[in-house]
């Protein structure tokens, strides 16, 4: 390993946490991935074996203080993510957390709280504000191609369901929290305006068995911005591949971003989750270098607690709606 990069310990080695460690290993060349808990340990070792990193364990406490970890990254459930937080803001660590920071307002304000108290940074995952294409859609706003943006269009669709004992809102948050979540960070950042009210609709029609666990399978959610402009979010977990795409209706045109995947089922892998190369995962490995970089550079990081806290609240308001049937302003959420 070489000398001068920063050492950064993974907590948590399923899905993204396989996703971020790759892209440290691969992408990332000022830092090193130097350790992996998991609660399975064995999937800590199979993950580290992978990619030849020495340290594998069963717990974060046995990971976060080791001499060699200038940083944590966070890819546990999100109903654990509190509790490392504060592990690592202890330990002094600076933390990249994955999106949502927490599954309720209460929490992600301690995690927050923690880290502020232990003056150490706090990156969260949202990982859209990384990749190029909105990052191009991005600067033909400020540079009012379109002039004042007045309607948001927003699509997320991922190519099947979770397991049950992740779509349970206890451990994910559900549909809102766990996917929603993007959508609203991003119509909060590409409109430059916050929603002030949600109304929102849901249903399990394409996988029922998401409703024994309380959580649906496809949500349609309307949007109101402080600032007058309205806009849309389409969430489904029953896409043949994974399709995101945005528009952004202003004044005097559009900006779309992201293209359809291919219509049939045929003409993709049909394989789901994990199968062949991700829609973001230039952003995933964007993210980590940015994260990385403000260590170095002893810079604020771009994307923290408070956004992280500003999109659950949407996130919570929409779920609320969604349950009751009304709209509902997201402050009272």
């Amino acid at each position: 390993m070489a000398a001068g990069r920063i050492g950064l310990a993974l907590v948590g080695a399923g899905r993204m946490g396989a996703i971020h460690a790759r892209a440290i290993a691969r992408h990332v060349p000022g830092a090193r991935l130097v350790g992996v808990a998991d609660v399975d340990v064995g999937r800590a070792r199979a993950l580290a074996d992978e990619l030849e990193v020495e340290v594998a364990v069963g717990s974060a406490e046995e990971l976060v203080g080791r001499p060699e970890v200038a940083a944590v990254i966070v890819a546990t459930s999100s109903s654990h993510h509190l509790a490392v937080i504060r592990g690592a803001a202890a330990a002094g660590r600076d933390i990249f957390c994955e999106k949502p920071l927490a599954l309720t307002v209460a929490d992600s304000e301690a995690a927050i709280a923690a880290t502020d108290a232990a003056g150490v940074r706090l990156q969260v995952g949202f990982m859209r504000r990384f990749d190029p294409a909105y990052r191009r859609g991005m600067r033909r706003l400020q540079d009012g191609a379109i002039g004042r943006p007045i309607l948001f269009k927003s699509l997320q669709f991922d190519p099947g369901p979770p397991s049950l004992a992740f779509a349970d809102p206890a451990v994910s948050g559900g549909i809102h929290v766990d996917m929603g979540i993007h959508e609203y960070d991003l119509a909060r950042w590409l409109m430059g305006d916050e929603v002030v009210e949600v109304h929102a609709w849901g249903s399990a029609v394409a996988f029922p068995d998401l409703a024994t666990v309380g959580d649906v399978d496809s949500a349609v959610v309307n949007l109101r911005f402080a600032g007058g402009g309205t806009g849309s979010i389409e969430l489904a977990r029953s896409a043949s591949s994974e399709d995101v795409r945005t528009e952004i209706v202003g004044e005097r045109g559009v900006i779309a971003i992201g293209r359809r995947p291919p219509a049939s089922p045929a003409e993709t892998d049909g394989a789901g989750w994990g199968a062949g190369p991700l829609r973001f995962d230039a952003a995933y490995a964007a993210e980590i270098r940015t994260f990385v970089r403000t260590i170095s550079d002893g810079a604020a990081v771009p994307v923290g607690g408070a956004e992280a806290l500003a999109a659950l609240r949407i996130a919570l308001a929409a779920d609320r709606s969604m349950r009751e049937g009304r709209p509902v302003a997201v402050e009272a959420a």
